[in-house]
């Protein structure tokens, strides 16, 4: 079937569109505006590839040809640096549990029963505020006596709990957001974890925050030699350039699956995956997996580790 010419221009004009937006999402420097779109890129692949079934079906040649360069162009882009799977799965020695909160939230028991429930050794909490400071401490105390709690009030309040006898806990503070390191004895020797609410690049100003508390990271996970464990809200997708300077410059690599979204959670779905588990050499990810946190915008993690 031929198009009629002005109906082919146009089609020709959005198939030309298309592209460029393609070319956009998987090409553009490490600004803010192609950050925020390509935290999509999954969503985008699935629109392209929506188009292309579409266009194939109505015979538009031009549009179905675009649609599909461009999915198969913006999933080359979903990449991320992923730590190789041990050799034996059934080494883990430690687990941990990751979860954001929502400051808000005032569902404190349901998220107290999982978090008992989830037999973790060691639990990361962030968006503590000082009624959910209470809460955790009135409730963990027994069951995890080791514990850093920096409560806030602005989303940014953060807290480690270790059932695990822990040599050391310190509270650095990267950019104003407070970070907390813990040093755990693992079946190889020590193994340090820390736990990261980096800033949510919500404006251009908090997108250069939150690479320079990602660069920061590196440097205090760098600064030691020993094996390290970092789990939290990174406020960063798996592919996204932050990330891959992250790991390039810290040794780091993603333990958790990288495209599994745990962001906005809604009804138990997610669109985007900026909750990690991530380890450098010497400790690996064994299993991991997600669950809905009662009352949060955000799935937990929850990770075996062989240390």
């Amino acid at each position: 079937m031929r198009f009629p010419k002005l109906t082919r221009d146009r089609e020709v004009q959005f198939a030309s569109a298309m592209l460029a937006v393609a070319c956009t999402l998987a090409f553009a420097p490490d600004a803010f505006l192609p950050m925020l779109a390509r935290a999509f890129l999954m969503q985008w692949a699935v629109l392209f590839a929506a188009l292309a079934v579409w266009s194939l079906r109505r015979r538009r040649h031009w549009t179905f040809g675009a649609a599909a360069f461009s999915a198969c162009m913006v999933l080359l882009q979903v990449d991320a640096p992923v730590a190789e799977l041990p050799v034996n799965t059934g080494a883990a020695d430690l687990r941990i549990a990751q979860f954001n909160l929502l400051q808000p939230n005032r569902r404190h028991d349901e998220v107290v029963r999982m978090a008992l429930a989830s037999n973790a050794d060691v639990l990361s909490f962030q968006e503590v505020s000082p009624a959910w400071a209470a809460v955790l401490d009135r409730a963990l105390a027994d069951a995890y006596p080791h514990a850093e709690v920096v409560p806030g009030e602005q989303c940014y309040g953060i807290a480690l709990y270790s059932r695990r006898p822990v040599e050391r806990m310190t509270v650095h503070h990267l950019g104003g957001s407070p970070v907390i390191e813990a040093e755990i004895t693992g079946r190889g020797g020590p193994v340090r974890v820390f736990s990261v609410h980096a800033t949510s690049p919500g404006s251009l100003a908090e997108h250069r925050a939150r690479n320079a508390q990602l660069r920061a990271l590196a440097g205090l996970v760098r600064s030691r030699g020993e094996r390290t464990i970092v789990v939290g809200d990174l406020n960063t997708v798996s592919w996204d350039r932050a990330m891959w300077g992250l790991c390039a410059s810290s040794g780091l690599r993603m333990g958790t699956a990288p495209r599994v979204p745990t962001f906005p959670s809604v009804l138990g779905l997610a669109l985007i995956p900026i909750d990690h588990v991530l380890v450098t050499p010497g400790a690996s990810v064994v299993r991991s997996g997600t669950f809905v946190i009662p009352g949060s915008d955000h799935r937990g993690l929850i990770a075996d580790i062989a240390t």
